[in-house]
């Protein structure tokens, strides 16, 4: 039975770059989850370039399903990015309205005084 490293071993240079985008877009997924957006911002765009470089090259039959399934699974955490960020940007809409209303009963508060 193989252990992990000789399977590491065993990857080819575009099957360790097709792993390392599907680890970079987990890691873009954390760091949406503890809401560093400026962080997760800046690995989306190395990500970027990192496909780019990786499809600049066309997929040979024998790995299209490996690729195939990383996008899959690219995709869906993008998905549940996208979902954070739409949650996120609603709870600030939220947080700024409400603080527009303090503000204008603060001012009326203090007009009738």
């Amino acid at each position: 039975m193989k252990n992990i490293a000789n399977i590491s071993t065993a990857l080819t240079a575009r099957q360790h770059s097709l792993q390392a985008l599907v680890e970079l877009t987990e890691y873009i997924r954390e760091l949406a989850e503890s809401n560093d957006w400026l962080a997760a911002l800046s690995e989306q765009r190395r990500r970027r370039v990192l496909m780019d470089e990786f499809f600049a090259t066309p997929c040979s039959p024998a790995e299209s399903s490996d690729v195939a399934s990383a996008i899959e699974n690219i995709l869906a955490v993008d998905q549940l990015v996208s979902e954070m960020l739409y949650r996120q940007r609603g709870s600030l809409a939220h947080e700024a309205n409400q603080s527009c209303r303090n503000i204008r009963n603060v001012g009326r508060y203090l007009s009738n005084t």
